[in-house]
């Protein structure tokens, strides 16, 4: 990190107020969250430092999500850090006054019904030249969205397999993605998060 992002991080943290821990479920934030979503969006979109250091702080935040939340192993079923900039750029994009802080705790606060609550497996998946490693009760969850849809008759059984690859290539056409079968960030966001 350079003198100059360490400084301008500095300056941030230091002109906006914080908030103090207080009993009714207030407290302090700190870091790279603090930043507002005008400066987070024009910094992402240069892949400057700063957003390095956003991405960074979105990772301690799950791990002490994941820690101190109960019955939480993954605030994060699928997600990874990419896709949760992406989507607090295009929330910043759209409201530049907003911190970001604010827009990845109420993120959290909706993807927290769909977190894994207790030590999952992962598997690897293959496919193409691409791969990812996804939770089994993920794709448990994959396979029953596609099912009652019509689009796979398997069991739900948490493996992938040639069956589940084919239906996620069907939903994959019915909402105009190329149909590679692959569980990728974004098949998973809209079959998973459409709501």
């Amino acid at each position: 990190m350079s003198l100059k992002t360490c400084l301008l991080l500095l300056g941030i943290g230091l002109s906006l107020p914080a908030a103090a821990a207080d009993g009714k479920d207030q407290f302090a934030v700190r870091g790279a969250s603090l930043i507002d979503c005008a400066v987070f969006s024009r910094e992402h979109a240069a892949r400057a430092d700063v957003s390095k250091i956003v991405a960074s702080w979105v990772d301690g935040y799950v791990s002490g999500i994941n820690q101190a939340t109960p019955d939480t192993y993954d605030i994060l079923s699928f997600e990874t850090t990419e896709l949760i900039l992406e989507i607090v750029d295009r929330h910043c994009r759209e409201h530049p006054t907003d911190r970001v802080f604010s827009v990845v705790h109420k993120l959290f606060e909706q993807l927290k019904a769909d977190r894994i609550k207790a030590r999952a497996d992962k598997i690897l998946i293959e496919q193409d030249g691409r791969d990812a490693q996804h939770y089994t009760e993920l794709i448990q969850r994959v396979q029953r969205k596609l099912k009652a849809a019509g689009l796979y008759q398997g069991k739900a059984d948490g493996q992938y397999s040639p069956a589940l690859s084919s239906g996620i290539a069907k939903y994959q056409t019915s909402i105009g993605f190329e149909p590679t079968g692959f569980p990728d960030q974004a098949t998973l966001w809209r079959l998973l998060r459409s709501k």
